[in-house]
């Protein structure tokens, strides 16, 4: 078997693997979360936004652990495209039309606008130091306190919830973590490999190839909650990825290692980056109508489609 075959099979396991082990840790911790007495809202908004941001931030851990934070860089901006155009365009063609609740739209369009920003502004010098990343980390926290706040939940959890109701949630969450660092690490080396083959920066690389990857849970919540009639967690789920990605996510990988951005990469970066605040800024104008059609869905579909032209031209 060649190298490039090799490569691709191993691409292609842990890609699976880790949509597999994402979806158990999704599950586990709105369990865990129910117990605890947190708002179905909460559970979408933060939880499930958070779960399905999991393959990013796995990817991202092992990738700076190994020097690779172009590769983060690229995987956040490709993966936070993605979530505004083609997860979001998919969801409203299978919805048809969707509702938005004035809750989600009240509380999330400006955190999302403001953390969406600043990693960008702080990559504008060519890097994201650790400091940076302690910023983008204390973004992140800032932003999970004040949803908690205006929820009003700060009071309401419950504190004594007993070991035996939850011990099987935290094995299943302990097992699918070390199968999605093991993962992670598969696909890190997979991608550096093709990345070395092909010539491709690994900006690129993750802007396309890994992002796609990554994204394949929130696409997979969004549908299910279409499906079932909730699509609030849907629409919460994706910008809540959108938060998490760009701070946390990015946060995390500068704070192992800082992320620097070559001359030959900065374009790309650059174009990217406006890209993404486009792409955002134009999906929460539909969902500031408090609906989006499937009209809507597939223009898109299609500035997805002119974000690829864009980068390959």
């Amino acid at each position: 078997m060649t190298p490039l075959i090799s490569n691709i099979l191993i691409a292609v396991l842990s890609l699976i693997l880790i949509m597999f082990s994402a979806s158990y840790i999704i599950a586990a911790v709105s369990d865990y979360a129910k117990k605890l007495g947190i708002s179905n809202y909460l559970i979408g908004f933060l939880v499930v936004s958070i779960g399905t941001s999991i393959p990013e931030l796995s990817t991202a851990i092992v990738a700076s652990m190994k020097g690779a934070g172009a590769l983060v860089l690229g995987d956040v901006l490709g993966a936070n495209i993605i979530d505004v155009t083609i997860v979001l365009g998919i969801t409203a063609i299978i919805g048809k039309k969707l509702f938005i609740h004035g809750k989600i739209l009240n509380k999330t369009v400006l955190s999302v606008l403001f953390v969406s920003v600043v990693p960008l502004a702080l990559g504008l010098d060519g890097k994201l130091s650790r400091f940076d990343g302690i910023i983008l980390i204390a973004a992140f926290f800032l932003y999970m306190f004040d949803l908690l706040k205006k929820e009003g939940q700060m009071g309401k959890i419950k504190k004594d919830v007993k070991w035996d109701t939850i011990w099987k949630d935290m094995v299943i969450i302990t097992i699918s973590l070390i199968t999605l660092l093991i993962s992670a690490n598969m696909l890190v080396n997979s991608a550096m490999f093709f990345g070395t083959m092909f010539g491709v920066s690994p900006l690129l690389l993750g802007l396309v190839v890994i992002a796609i990857g990554t994204t394949i849970p929130e696409l997979t919540v969004e549908i299910q909650s279409v499906l079932k009639g909730v699509s609030g967690i849907a629409f919460g789920d994706i910008l809540g990825s959108v938060v998490c990605n760009s701070s946390l996510v990015l946060g995390l990988a500068a704070l192992i290692s800082p992320i620097y951005i070559s001359k030959l990469s900065f374009g790309i970066f650059r174009d990217s980056a406006m890209f993404m605040i486009t792409s955002v800024f134009i999906a929460l104008l539909f969902i500031r109508k408090k609906q989006i059609t499937w009209i809507e869905g597939v223009g898109l579909l299609m500035l997805y489609a002119t974000f690829l032209v864009t980068v390959f031209l």
